[in-house]
């Protein structure tokens, strides 16, 4: 299931130089758990593009951002190029491969 049709309070916190999701995700008895998980171990960037299976985007990130949307939170950054530069503001979807594992927040990988 994606992670934020059973999650509240879902964010996104800087903590030692990498970016962190977290929410109050429920497990299957309906309690709410405070949980997180590191988003610089599955998200990277690719020469100025989001890339899922990827890491450490957080180095090459400017002006971080989480965005509500149709398709639940939405990760926003300008990601640098190999040759300096942005491509501009670049997005993706953090429920297309995150879910709620009886109240962990898990990444489905390819």
């Amino acid at each position: 299931m994606s992670f934020h049709l059973s999650s509240h309070d879902v964010h996104i916190r800087e903590e030692n130089g990498s970016t962190m999701l977290l929410a109050q995700v429920r497990d299957h008895t309906g309690k709410l758990c405070s949980r997180k998980i590191r988003l610089d171990d599955h998200i990277g960037n690719s020469d100025g593009y989001f890339i899922w299976d990827g890491a450490n985007f957080t180095r090459s990130a400017r002006n971080i951002g989480l965005e509500a949307s149709d398709r639940g939170p939405k990760l926003t950054a300008d990601l640098e190029m190999h040759g300096g530069g942005t491509r501009g503001r670049q997005g993706l979807f953090l429920a297309d491969k995150i879910a709620n594992v009886d109240g962990h927040l898990k990444f489905l990988g390819a």
